[in-house]
Protein backbone atom coordinates (compact mmCIF):
# COMPACT_ATOMS: atom_id res chain seq x y z
CA UNK A 1 0.00 0.00 0.00
CA UNK A 2 1.35 3.39 -0.96
CA UNK A 3 1.32 6.03 1.76
CA UNK A 4 1.36 9.68 0.80
CA UNK A 5 2.38 12.12 3.50
CA UNK A 6 1.37 15.77 3.20
CA UNK A 7 3.12 17.70 5.97
CA UNK A 8 0.82 19.92 8.05
CA UNK A 9 0.93 23.63 7.42
CA UNK A 10 2.41 25.65 10.27
CA UNK A 11 -0.32 28.08 11.27
CA UNK A 12 0.45 31.30 13.12
CA UNK A 13 -1.50 32.29 16.21
CA UNK A 14 -4.24 34.21 14.47
CA UNK A 15 -4.88 31.41 12.00
CA UNK A 16 -4.88 28.87 14.81
CA UNK A 17 -7.44 30.86 16.76
CA UNK A 18 -9.81 30.86 13.79
CA UNK A 19 -9.27 27.16 13.17
CA UNK A 20 -10.00 26.19 16.79
CA UNK A 21 -13.26 28.11 17.04
CA UNK A 22 -16.31 25.80 17.10
CA UNK A 23 -18.54 28.34 15.31
CA UNK A 24 -20.34 27.05 12.25
CA UNK A 25 -20.11 30.39 10.43
CA UNK A 26 -16.95 32.47 10.71
CA UNK A 27 -16.48 35.99 9.39
CA UNK A 28 -12.85 37.04 9.16
CA UNK A 29 -11.88 40.67 8.49
CA UNK A 30 -8.23 40.27 7.55
CA UNK A 31 -5.53 42.71 6.53
CA UNK A 32 -3.26 42.23 3.55
CA UNK A 33 -0.85 39.27 3.80
CA UNK A 34 -2.60 37.80 6.82
CA UNK A 35 -2.44 34.34 5.22
CA UNK A 36 -6.08 33.74 4.43
CA UNK A 37 -5.56 31.62 1.31
CA UNK A 38 -3.20 29.27 3.12
CA UNK A 39 -5.78 28.96 5.87
CA UNK A 40 -8.54 28.17 3.35
CA UNK A 41 -6.46 25.41 1.73
CA UNK A 42 -5.78 23.84 5.11
CA UNK A 43 -9.38 23.92 6.33
CA UNK A 44 -11.15 22.95 3.11
CA UNK A 45 -8.76 20.27 1.94
CA UNK A 46 -6.37 18.99 4.59
CA UNK A 47 -7.99 19.27 8.01
CA UNK A 48 -9.99 16.41 9.49
CA UNK A 49 -13.43 16.42 7.89
CA UNK A 50 -12.20 18.17 4.75
CA UNK A 51 -11.75 16.91 1.21
CA UNK A 52 -8.86 14.70 2.31
CA UNK A 53 -11.45 12.72 4.28
CA UNK A 54 -13.79 12.42 1.29
CA UNK A 55 -15.86 15.56 1.87
CA UNK A 56 -17.32 17.81 -0.82
CA UNK A 57 -16.14 21.40 -0.33
CA UNK A 58 -16.18 24.63 -2.32
CA UNK A 59 -14.23 27.83 -2.74
CA UNK A 60 -15.99 31.00 -3.92
CA UNK A 61 -14.23 34.09 -5.25
CA UNK A 62 -15.60 37.42 -6.57
CA UNK A 63 -13.97 37.15 -10.02
CA UNK A 64 -12.25 34.69 -12.33
CA UNK A 65 -9.04 36.69 -12.09
CA UNK A 66 -8.88 36.32 -8.29
CA UNK A 67 -9.84 32.65 -8.57
CA UNK A 68 -6.98 31.79 -10.93
CA UNK A 69 -4.21 32.27 -8.36
CA UNK A 70 -6.12 30.37 -5.70
CA UNK A 71 -6.71 27.47 -8.09
CA UNK A 72 -2.97 27.28 -8.67
CA UNK A 73 -2.29 27.18 -4.92
CA UNK A 74 -4.79 24.36 -4.37
CA UNK A 75 -3.59 22.41 -7.39
CA UNK A 76 0.06 22.63 -6.35
CA UNK A 77 -0.58 21.72 -2.69
CA UNK A 78 -2.88 18.80 -3.46
CA UNK A 79 -1.01 17.33 -6.42
CA UNK A 80 0.22 14.23 -4.50
CA UNK A 81 -3.36 13.22 -3.65
CA UNK A 82 -5.17 14.48 -6.76
CA UNK A 83 -7.01 12.01 -8.98
CA UNK A 84 -8.27 14.57 -11.46
CA UNK A 85 -7.95 18.34 -11.82
CA UNK A 86 -10.23 19.87 -14.44
CA UNK A 87 -9.67 23.59 -14.87
CA UNK A 88 -12.59 23.87 -17.31
CA UNK A 89 -15.04 22.39 -14.83
CA UNK A 90 -13.25 24.17 -11.97
CA UNK A 91 -13.05 21.00 -9.89
CA UNK A 92 -10.31 19.01 -8.18
CA UNK A 93 -11.07 15.40 -7.27
CA UNK A 94 -8.87 13.63 -4.73
CA UNK A 95 -7.95 9.96 -4.54
CA UNK A 96 -9.84 9.83 -1.25
CA UNK A 97 -13.14 10.67 -3.01
CA UNK A 98 -13.14 14.26 -1.83
CA UNK A 99 -14.08 17.04 -4.24
CA UNK A 100 -13.26 20.76 -4.32
CA UNK A 101 -15.40 22.99 -6.53
CA UNK A 102 -14.36 26.52 -7.48
CA UNK A 103 -16.92 29.22 -8.23
CA UNK A 104 -16.97 32.91 -9.02
CA UNK A 105 -19.61 35.21 -7.61
CA UNK A 106 -19.99 37.09 -10.86
CA UNK A 107 -22.96 34.72 -11.13
CA UNK A 108 -25.32 35.17 -8.14
CA UNK A 109 -26.55 31.58 -8.66
CA UNK A 110 -23.07 30.10 -8.16
CA UNK A 111 -23.26 26.76 -6.37
CA UNK A 112 -27.01 26.39 -6.71
CA UNK A 113 -28.11 22.74 -6.47
CA UNK A 114 -24.84 21.42 -4.98
CA UNK A 115 -24.23 19.94 -1.52
CA UNK A 116 -21.19 20.84 0.55
CA UNK A 117 -19.68 19.98 3.90
CA UNK A 118 -17.58 23.14 3.97
CA UNK A 119 -17.12 26.27 1.91
CA UNK A 120 -15.08 29.45 1.88
CA UNK A 121 -16.16 32.76 0.36
CA UNK A 122 -12.92 34.58 -0.34
CA UNK A 123 -12.70 38.39 -0.57
CA UNK A 124 -16.36 38.42 0.36
CA UNK A 125 -16.45 42.21 0.79
CA UNK A 126 -15.64 42.61 -2.90
CA UNK A 127 -18.39 40.30 -4.20
CA UNK A 128 -21.04 42.42 -5.87
CA UNK A 129 -23.85 39.91 -5.34
CA UNK A 130 -22.77 38.54 -1.95
CA UNK A 131 -26.10 38.94 -0.17
CA UNK A 132 -28.16 37.52 -3.03
CA UNK A 133 -25.73 34.67 -3.67
CA UNK A 134 -25.45 33.69 0.00
CA UNK A 135 -29.12 33.79 0.84
CA UNK A 136 -30.53 32.26 -2.36
CA UNK A 137 -27.85 29.89 -3.63
CA UNK A 138 -24.89 29.24 -1.34
CA UNK A 139 -26.44 28.87 2.12
CA UNK A 140 -28.81 26.08 0.96
CA UNK A 141 -25.82 24.02 -0.24
CA UNK A 142 -24.92 23.45 3.43
CA UNK A 143 -28.33 22.11 4.47
CA UNK A 144 -27.89 18.40 3.67
CA UNK A 145 -24.65 17.98 5.61
CA UNK A 146 -25.23 20.77 8.14
CA UNK A 147 -22.09 22.24 6.67
CA UNK A 148 -19.97 25.20 7.72
CA UNK A 149 -18.94 28.42 5.96
CA UNK A 150 -16.17 30.95 6.26
CA UNK A 151 -16.31 34.50 4.90
CA UNK A 152 -12.77 35.86 4.56
CA UNK A 153 -11.98 39.34 3.26
CA UNK A 154 -10.21 42.61 3.58
CA UNK A 155 -12.99 45.10 4.39
CA UNK A 156 -14.46 47.21 1.60
CA UNK A 157 -16.74 49.80 3.15
CA UNK A 158 -19.93 49.07 5.05
CA UNK A 159 -21.52 46.51 2.77
CA UNK A 160 -23.06 43.07 3.34
CA UNK A 161 -19.72 41.66 4.54
CA UNK A 162 -19.79 44.32 7.28
CA UNK A 163 -23.34 43.26 8.10
CA UNK A 164 -22.22 39.64 8.45
CA UNK A 165 -19.27 40.74 10.60
CA UNK A 166 -21.71 42.50 12.94
CA UNK A 167 -23.79 39.33 13.04
CA UNK A 168 -20.78 37.41 14.30
CA UNK A 169 -20.49 39.84 17.21
CA UNK A 170 -24.15 39.61 18.22
CA UNK A 171 -25.26 37.18 20.96
CA UNK A 172 -28.44 36.57 18.97
CA UNK A 173 -26.41 34.56 16.44
CA UNK A 174 -24.64 31.85 18.49
CA UNK A 175 -23.59 29.90 15.38
CA UNK A 176 -21.64 32.89 14.08
CA UNK A 177 -18.30 34.31 15.19
CA UNK A 178 -16.30 37.23 13.82
CA UNK A 179 -12.55 37.70 13.85
CA UNK A 180 -10.56 40.90 13.35
CA UNK A 181 -7.11 40.05 12.00
CA UNK A 182 -4.92 43.01 10.96
CA UNK A 183 -1.84 42.31 8.89
CA UNK A 184 0.35 42.57 11.98
CA UNK A 185 -1.24 39.33 13.26
CA UNK A 186 1.01 37.50 10.81
CA UNK A 187 4.38 37.19 12.61
CA UNK A 188 6.15 36.56 9.31
CA UNK A 189 5.55 40.16 8.19
CA UNK A 190 8.26 42.59 9.23
CA UNK A 191 6.82 45.40 11.42
CA UNK A 192 8.91 48.01 9.60
CA UNK A 193 7.30 47.01 6.31
CA UNK A 194 3.86 47.67 7.75
CA UNK A 195 5.05 51.00 9.15
CA UNK A 196 6.34 51.93 5.70
CA UNK A 197 2.87 51.31 4.29
CA UNK A 198 1.41 53.44 7.06
CA UNK A 199 3.57 56.38 5.97
CA UNK A 200 3.03 55.86 2.25
CA UNK A 201 -0.72 55.29 2.12
CA UNK A 202 -3.62 57.63 2.92
CA UNK A 203 -4.85 57.01 6.44
CA UNK A 204 -8.21 55.52 5.44
CA UNK A 205 -6.58 53.24 2.87
CA UNK A 206 -4.04 51.96 5.39
CA UNK A 207 -6.70 51.39 8.02
CA UNK A 208 -8.81 49.36 5.61
CA UNK A 209 -6.10 47.36 3.85
CA UNK A 210 -3.67 46.68 6.70
CA UNK A 211 -5.58 47.29 9.93
CA UNK A 212 -8.65 45.52 8.49
CA UNK A 213 -10.94 48.26 9.75
CA UNK A 214 -14.34 49.03 8.28
CA UNK A 215 -14.03 52.58 7.00
CA UNK A 216 -15.89 54.78 4.57
CA UNK A 217 -14.31 57.28 2.24
CA UNK A 218 -17.21 59.71 2.42
CA UNK A 219 -17.24 62.98 4.37
CA UNK A 220 -20.82 63.11 5.63
CA UNK A 221 -22.30 64.24 8.93
CA UNK A 222 -22.48 60.68 10.21
CA UNK A 223 -19.11 59.05 10.93
CA UNK A 224 -18.55 55.28 10.80
CA UNK A 225 -18.02 55.06 14.56
CA UNK A 226 -21.52 56.44 15.09
CA UNK A 227 -23.11 53.43 13.40
CA UNK A 228 -23.73 51.02 16.26
CA UNK A 229 -25.55 47.76 15.65
CA UNK A 230 -28.12 46.43 18.08
CA UNK A 231 -31.31 44.41 17.99
CA UNK A 232 -34.55 46.13 18.86
CA UNK A 233 -36.30 44.65 21.86
CA UNK A 234 -39.57 43.01 20.76
CA UNK A 235 -41.67 44.75 23.43
CA UNK A 236 -40.87 48.22 22.05
CA UNK A 237 -43.68 49.39 19.79
CA UNK A 238 -42.31 51.24 16.77
CA UNK A 239 -43.51 54.08 14.61
CA UNK A 240 -43.21 54.24 10.83
CA UNK A 241 -41.75 57.12 8.86
CA UNK A 242 -42.52 57.23 5.13
CA UNK A 243 -40.85 59.37 2.48
CA UNK A 244 -42.96 59.19 -0.67
CA UNK A 245 -41.98 59.15 -4.33
CA UNK A 246 -44.76 57.72 -6.47
CA UNK A 247 -42.89 56.62 -9.56
CA UNK A 248 -41.66 53.41 -11.17
CA UNK A 249 -39.29 55.18 -13.55
CA UNK A 250 -35.60 54.26 -13.42
CA UNK A 251 -33.63 57.10 -11.90
CA UNK A 252 -36.61 58.46 -9.97
CA UNK A 253 -36.53 58.97 -6.21
CA UNK A 254 -37.47 56.05 -4.01
CA UNK A 255 -40.28 55.60 -1.56
CA UNK A 256 -38.67 54.71 1.78
CA UNK A 257 -40.22 53.26 4.93
CA UNK A 258 -38.41 53.26 8.29
CA UNK A 259 -39.60 51.45 11.42
CA UNK A 260 -38.17 53.04 14.56
CA UNK A 261 -38.65 52.54 18.30
CA UNK A 262 -37.27 54.12 21.46
CA UNK A 263 -36.51 52.53 24.82
CA UNK A 264 -38.03 54.90 27.43
CA UNK A 265 -35.64 53.65 30.11
CA UNK A 266 -32.34 54.16 28.26
CA UNK A 267 -33.34 56.68 25.61
CA UNK A 268 -31.80 54.48 22.94
CA UNK A 269 -33.43 54.78 19.52
CA UNK A 270 -33.66 51.59 17.48
CA UNK A 271 -33.93 51.70 13.71
CA UNK A 272 -35.65 48.37 13.32
CA UNK A 273 -36.26 48.10 9.58
CA UNK A 274 -35.56 50.15 6.47
CA UNK A 275 -36.85 49.51 2.97
CA UNK A 276 -36.91 51.51 -0.22
CA UNK A 277 -38.49 50.87 -3.61
CA UNK A 278 -39.87 52.50 -6.71
CA UNK A 279 -43.57 51.91 -7.21
CA UNK A 280 -46.84 53.35 -8.43
CA UNK A 281 -49.68 54.60 -6.27
CA UNK A 282 -51.41 51.30 -5.50
CA UNK A 283 -48.21 49.37 -4.77
CA UNK A 284 -47.07 52.14 -2.43
CA UNK A 285 -50.30 51.72 -0.49
CA UNK A 286 -49.80 47.94 -0.37
CA UNK A 287 -46.21 48.25 0.87
CA UNK A 288 -47.15 50.73 3.61
CA UNK A 289 -49.96 48.45 4.80
CA UNK A 290 -47.62 45.45 4.75
CA UNK A 291 -45.05 47.31 6.86
CA UNK A 292 -47.78 48.30 9.30
CA UNK A 293 -48.91 44.66 9.53
CA UNK A 294 -45.36 43.60 10.40
CA UNK A 295 -44.76 46.23 13.05
CA UNK A 296 -48.15 47.31 14.48
CA UNK A 297 -46.95 50.93 14.70
CA UNK A 298 -48.39 53.48 17.07
CA UNK A 299 -48.06 56.16 14.37
CA UNK A 300 -47.50 56.10 10.61
CA UNK A 301 -45.96 59.46 9.69
CA UNK A 302 -46.15 60.04 5.94
CA UNK A 303 -44.70 62.91 3.97
CA UNK A 304 -47.64 64.95 2.70
CA UNK A 305 -46.97 67.42 -0.06
CA UNK A 306 -49.11 68.41 -3.02
CA UNK A 307 -48.98 65.12 -4.93
CA UNK A 308 -48.49 62.73 -2.03
CA UNK A 309 -51.55 63.93 -0.10
CA UNK A 310 -53.68 61.34 -1.90
CA UNK A 311 -51.75 58.50 -0.21
CA UNK A 312 -52.48 59.89 3.25
CA UNK A 313 -56.13 60.47 2.35
CA UNK A 314 -56.59 56.99 0.88
CA UNK A 315 -55.04 55.23 3.87
CA UNK A 316 -57.12 57.30 6.26
CA UNK A 317 -60.26 56.47 4.28
CA UNK A 318 -59.74 52.74 3.77
CA UNK A 319 -57.80 51.60 6.85
CA UNK A 320 -57.70 52.08 10.61
CA UNK A 321 -53.97 52.80 10.59
CA UNK A 322 -52.85 55.71 12.84
CA UNK A 323 -51.80 57.80 9.84
CA UNK A 324 -50.36 61.27 10.28
CA UNK A 325 -49.50 63.47 7.32
CA UNK A 326 -46.26 65.38 7.78
CA UNK A 327 -45.58 68.44 5.65
CA UNK A 328 -41.86 69.26 5.65
CA UNK A 329 -41.26 72.99 5.93
CA UNK A 330 -37.50 73.00 6.45
CA UNK A 331 -34.50 71.66 4.55
CA UNK A 332 -33.45 68.03 4.85
CA UNK A 333 -30.39 68.73 7.03
CA UNK A 334 -32.48 70.67 9.55
CA UNK A 335 -35.05 67.87 9.59
CA UNK A 336 -32.30 65.35 10.26
CA UNK A 337 -30.55 67.40 12.97
CA UNK A 338 -32.46 65.99 15.99
CA UNK A 339 -31.67 62.41 14.94
CA UNK A 340 -28.07 63.38 14.13
CA UNK A 341 -27.67 64.48 17.73
CA UNK A 342 -28.71 61.02 18.91
CA UNK A 343 -26.16 59.44 16.56
CA UNK A 344 -23.46 61.71 17.98
CA UNK A 345 -24.47 60.68 21.51
CA UNK A 346 -24.28 56.99 20.49
CA UNK A 347 -27.96 56.61 21.33
CA UNK A 348 -28.99 55.03 18.01
CA UNK A 349 -28.86 51.31 17.23
CA UNK A 350 -29.24 49.81 13.77
CA UNK A 351 -30.93 46.43 13.84
CA UNK A 352 -28.69 44.19 11.69
CA UNK A 353 -31.62 42.10 10.50
CA UNK A 354 -33.52 45.07 9.07
CA UNK A 355 -31.04 47.77 8.08
CA UNK A 356 -29.50 47.14 4.63
CA UNK A 357 -26.02 48.24 3.65
CA UNK A 358 -27.52 50.84 1.29
CA UNK A 359 -29.04 52.64 4.28
CA UNK A 360 -25.71 52.79 6.09
CA UNK A 361 -24.04 54.07 2.93
CA UNK A 362 -26.70 56.75 2.57
CA UNK A 363 -26.24 57.82 6.19
CA UNK A 364 -22.48 58.09 5.78
CA UNK A 365 -22.75 60.13 2.58
CA UNK A 366 -25.57 62.42 3.76
CA UNK A 367 -26.14 65.27 2.91
CA UNK A 368 -24.13 64.72 -0.29
CA UNK A 369 -25.56 61.28 -1.11
CA UNK A 370 -27.08 60.62 -4.52
CA UNK A 371 -30.29 59.57 -2.74
CA UNK A 372 -31.48 60.59 0.70
CA UNK A 373 -34.93 58.99 0.77
CA UNK A 374 -34.13 56.58 3.61
CA UNK A 375 -32.56 59.36 5.69
CA UNK A 376 -35.65 61.52 5.17
CA UNK A 377 -37.91 58.63 6.20
CA UNK A 378 -35.76 58.18 9.32
CA UNK A 379 -36.19 61.89 10.10
CA UNK A 380 -39.97 61.54 9.87
CA UNK A 381 -39.90 58.39 12.01
CA UNK A 382 -37.84 60.11 14.71
CA UNK A 383 -40.23 63.06 14.66
CA UNK A 384 -43.11 60.61 15.06
CA UNK A 385 -41.54 59.29 18.26
CA UNK A 386 -42.27 62.71 19.72
CA UNK A 387 -45.87 62.87 18.56
CA UNK A 388 -48.28 62.92 21.41
CA UNK A 389 -52.01 62.64 21.44
CA UNK A 390 -52.16 66.15 20.00
CA UNK A 391 -50.26 64.99 16.98
CA UNK A 392 -47.38 67.47 16.93
CA UNK A 393 -44.08 66.99 15.16
CA UNK A 394 -40.79 68.46 16.37
CA UNK A 395 -38.43 67.96 13.46
CA UNK A 396 -39.05 70.83 11.12
CA UNK A 397 -42.42 69.74 9.85
CA UNK A 398 -46.11 70.35 10.52
CA UNK A 399 -48.28 67.37 11.26
CA UNK A 400 -51.88 66.99 10.17
CA UNK A 401 -54.17 64.56 12.01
Amino acid sequence: MTRILIPPIALHGGQQRIMESPARYKVIAAGRRFGKTLLAVEWLALMDGGAIDGASVAFFSPTYKLLADVWADFERTLRPVTRKANRTEQRIELITGGKIDFWTLEDPDAGRGRKYHRLVIDEAAHARYLKEAWERAISPTLTDYQGAAWFISTPNGLNYFYELFQRGLAPAYPDWESFHMPSSTNPHLRPEEIETKRRELPDLVFRQEYLAEFVTFGGGLIKPEMLVMGECQPHLRPVLGVDLAISERDGADYTAIVAMARDPDTGIVYIKEVERFRAGFHEVLTRIKAAAARHNPSIVAIEQTQFQAAVVQELARTTTLPVRGVRPDRDKVTRFAPLLTRFEQRLVRLDPSGCPAAFRDELLAFPDSANDDMVDAASYAFAALGMGQGGYVAAGGRVFR
